[in-house]
């Protein structure tokens, strides 16, 4: 017996090794081996479902979608099985919901409601049957009458909610309908939502229910008064009502009625509360949301001596606040940002103010003010936490206050040792190291941003700069069929609900987040895949815990599009590392990214820059859907960024500064703060665009990872 478990434990291991393998090559945007690989585990019965969810993410990731049915068609030819589920689900990913809708059967009308989900009149059909699966109840839930779902129903749909969060609107609608309803029943299961589902729809309903019900402890209500918006305003008031001699002098109070629009309220606050010093706060406020800017500033000027140290402070930030509403130059309001915070550091609003103002100043490359004002920010609290501090202490060693710098940036080490900015923390106070000639101190902290920071962009240079090839990543043995939510989206995928299965593992909280980004990459969703990522890296972050571990980073990292790359590239002297790079960058790999100043595809090309590559290199001029043809995107982008290449002496560093933030910027930069032989991070962290500064680093941390997984 002991030897025929270790046999089954072998095999196993081998069949996981095989799923490895394939997965690797999908990954790694080798289709046609990755194809072959998958085709050659079909036979297997147990796991054709997993061979064919892989085959369909393989050719979805790639826009390569009428590929991937062709090969359904031959294997329904071959085998006489009917795969139409998993057309329907690449059709209407590929967002073509249409031709989705033509491969429906007759005998599944809660899959063509799915498909007609955006439409204003859907086909309904005089009787829905009867859902068999999560899906399907889903759909039910979703084109239900509100108000026609029974309790059970409601129920079962809270239940469902937790897989599928945008379920939790069905359920709020019918909360909604039935507010004033008696009975425990609502309350217990807007508490059971609310544990899997908080939102401030949800929390403006629980309020106006215990307005309903004059219920809701004074706790809650000062919980809800924080939380801004519609909610706030409920909340304060409630609060007003029931202790009016507490809350009718609060200036807090009084801000978040005039932002909810009650301006006559918190003017007949001002006039009832007999106090000159609150009724002047109030009237800021009121001149503010009405607009009255010149005359706010006039109000807050004619502040003098005698006042409490309560109200001067309120007119400093407010006077600081009409500048900026009057488009006074920028230098301006931002200087007084910073006196508001240096005067009055006790303020709670102190540290934000002084932050900003470091922004600013750090953004006209005014070392010696931004200093001071980053330092004002971590006096006054910790606004920008772990940013304030890199920022704060770059600007100081600029402003030749190096030991200061140095001091800031190893209590912001200490703070976050996760923190984004960790590693250009570690990494510069290396350099300040070098400069002060304790090499010993510089090595141990290089090899610390080296091993912490290992696919960041201080880590990588780091590594590079100790002579360390750097860790190499291991392909994770994974199988969706393992976990019950990985495993209903192989299953809504093979029934047609692919979209609906790709929503699930993108918002669901049910499933580990590093499982559901895996067998989202594995579908072919990699912008949805990323993000989780990025989600779990960010919650490693703040917990203090570490970041995004090794075994994930091959899914944090992958090349879809590899082979059109390849060819796009050819012949251009783009590397196909750097092209890789910035498309994860601009995109995360989504065809159908569009930004909101117009930017869209893969490359997130600008119509007027595809224009002008059609008329310099007498290409057709893209119009419409063009922008999304990975094939044009990546030819059209490649040849942009190889001009840039061109234009700044073969720099990857400059080439990427103009693709992000224009020529005519890159160019006037280099004049600046001209870039040195051998310190390409001198020139970055001088760029006065923080986007830019960011972009720069990542493309060129990408490229570099890319440049070894591409090998």
């Amino acid at each position: 017996m002991r030897h025929i478990l270790l046999l089954l434990t072998v095999f196993a291991a081998l069949r996981a090794y095989e799923f490895r393998s394939a997965d690797s090559l999908v990954l790694a945007g080798r289709t046609g081996p990755a194809r072959r690989e998958l085709l050659s585990h079909l036979e297997d019965g147990g796991l054709r479902n997993e061979v064919l969810f892989r085959l369909a993410g393989l050719y979805h990731g790639c826009g390569m979608e009428d590929r991937c049915i062709l090969l359904l068609d031959s294997i329904e030819a071959a085998t006489g099985e009917d795969l139409h589920g998993w057309k329907v689900s690449l059709l209407d990913l590929s967002r073509r919901r249409a031709d989705a809708r033509s491969l429906v059967p007759d005998d599944e009308p809660l899959l063509s409601l799915w498909l007609q989900r955006d439409l204003e009149e859907p086909e309904l059909p005089s009787v829905l049957p009867a859902p068999i699966d999560l899906a399907e109840r889903a759909v039910r839930a979703m084109f239900c009458q509100d108000g026609r779902m029974s309790k059970g129903q409601v129920e079962q749909t809270v239940l469902d909610a937790a897989f599928l969060p945008f379920l939790a609107e069905e359920v709020m609608a019918e909360l909604e309908i039935g507010m004033k309803s008696e009975g425990d029943w609502w309350d217990r299961t807007a508490a059971q939502l609310h544990g899997i589902h908080a939102s401030s729809d949800l929390e403006l309903l629980l309020a106006m229910r215990d307005l309903h019900l004059s219920s809701g402890s004074r706790e809650e209500w000062e919980r809800r008064l924080a939380l801004g918006g519609p909610v706030s305003a409920v909340a304060a008031l409630e609060l007003l009502r029931l202790y009016p001699s507490e809350w009718a002098g609060s200036w807090m109070l009084a801000d978040v009625l005039l932002e909810g629009g009650m301006v006559s309220r918190a003017d007949s606050l001002a006039a009832a509360s007999g106090d000159g010093v609150y009724s002047l706060g109030v009237s800021m406020a009121v001149l503010r949301e009405s607009g009255r800017y010149a005359e706010l500033l006039a109000l807050c000027d004619s502040m003098g001596g005698g006042m409490p140290d309560s109200l001067l402070a309120r007119a400093a930030l407010f006077r600081a606040r009409a500048l900026r509403a009057l488009q006074r130059p920028a230098g301006e309001y931002y200087r007084g940002y910073l006196d508001f915070a240096s005067l009055y550091p006790w303020h709670p609003t102190a540290s934000e103010a002084a932050y900003l103002a470091g922004r600013f100043f750090d953004s006209e490359r005014d070392w010696p003010r931004a200093s001071d004002a980053y330092l004002a920010a971590l006096r006054s609290g910790d606004y920008g936490g772990a940013r304030a501090h890199w920022r704060g202490g770059f600007c100081c060693y600029m402003a030749g206050r190096g030991a200061v710098g140095d001091s800031v940036w190893s209590s912001g080490i200490e703070l976050y040792p996760y923190s984004a900015w960790c590693d250009d923390m570690l990494f510069w106070r290396a350099r300040y190291a070098n400069r002060k000639g304790d090499g010993v101190l510089e090595s141990r902290l290089m090899e610390e941003a080296a091993s912490r920071h290992p696919w960041e962009f201080y880590g990588i240079l780091a590594a590079d700069r100790l002579g360390s090839s750097g860790r190499q990543w291991r392909m994770p043995d994974f199988r969706p069929s393992s976990d019950p939510v990985t495993a209903e989206a192989v299953t809504m995928m093979s029934r047609g609900y692919g979209t609906m299965a790709s929503l699930m593992l993108h918002t669901t909280e049910a499933a580990e987040p590093g499982r559901r980004a895996m067998t989202l990459a594995l579908m072919g969703e990699h912008q949805r895949s990323l993000e989780v990522l990025r989600g779990l890296d960010w919650e490693l972050r703040d917990s203090g815990s570490g970041i995004l571990p090794d075994s994930l980073l091959v899914y944090y990292f992958p090349a879809p599009y590899r082979e059109l790359t390849e060819t796009s590239v050819s012949g251009l002297g783009v590397p196909v590392e750097l092209i890789t790079g910035l498309m994860r960058q601009e995109s995360y790999f989504n065809r159908w990214a569009r930004s909101w100043v117009g930017a869209t595809g893969l490359i997130q090309l600008m119509p007027g820059t595809a224009g002008d590559i059609a008329r310099w290199y007498d290409l057709p001029v893209l119009s419409g859907d063009d922008f999304y043809d990975p094939s044009k995107s990546i030819l059209y982008g490649s040849i942009y960024l190889a001009r840039q290449l061109s234009a700044f002496q073969g720099s990857p560093l400059l080439a990427l500064a103009a693709y992000n933030a224009g020529p005519g910027n890159a160019a006037k930069w280099m004049e600046e703060f001209p870039l040195e032989e051998g310190d390409p991070e001198l020139f970055i962290e001088q760029i006065p665009l923080t986007e830019t500064r960011g972009y720069v680093k990542h493309v060129l941390a990408n490229s570099w990872i890319y440049g070894g997984l591409l090998r």
